[in-house]
């Protein structure tokens, strides 16, 4: 007998009327994922998890008004991106940008979640990328969607995203190789 696994839509709709606990199948499910992709954007551990209960309070609200997203997950992940962006855009207007070395310093105290160098290596070098290309790369590699997900989720086209995933692996690539000529990286 096959067992139908409960779609993410279908959560949604128990929602509207009155099931709460479909909120909680949701955020079991993508807690984990969505505070990942946060924390890699904001690397700020209280940050991301204010973004990540944003996400899940919207989610909240807008099954509990009966809206279903034609694709939940592009959505939710829609839902966390623009409550990133919005942080950034206060944080500009309200503080001078942080220095370089003020990033590495803050930087070296978040990296409990980061535990292989590599992997430290490969963050930091993400991190010095424009937050578009940014995006799209931690949305295709860390959060696997897929390019039409990824579209839906910026709310940009799909050439849109394959260029900014091109640009920003060439650009990745070309931080990565200083890096290395600099002696920087996963063998530190």
């Amino acid at each position: 007998m096959e067992v139908r696994r409960v779609q993410d839509e279908d959560y949604m709709s128990q929602l509207s009327f009155g099931h709460d606990s479909a909120l909680d199948a949701l955020v079991f499910r993508y807690h984990k994922p969505l505070y990942g992709y946060a924390y890699r954007l904001l690397q700020d551990e209280k940050l991301a998890e204010d973004i990540v209960q944003e996400t899940f309070l919207k989610i909240y609200q807008q099954g509990k008004k009966g809206y279903v997203p034609d694709k939940f997950k592009p959505w939710m992940y829609k839902l966390a991106t623009n409550s990133c962006k919005d942080y950034w855009k206060k944080a500009s207007t309200q503080r001078e940008h942080s220095t370089d070395q003020d990033l590495e310093e803050e930087g070296q105290v978040h990296h409990i979640i980061d535990r292989q160098l590599e992997r430290k290596w490969m963050i930091d070098s993400l991190n010095q990328l424009s937050f578009d290309h940014r995006t799209v790369l931690y949305l295709r590699f860390y959060q696997d969607l897929k390019y039409a997900e990824i579209a839906l989720t910026l709310d940009i086209p799909l050439n849109t995203v394959k260029g900014r995933i091109a640009r920003g692996l060439k650009y990745l690539e070309g931080i990565l190789r200083e890096d290395e000529r600099n002696g920087v990286g996963a063998n530190e």
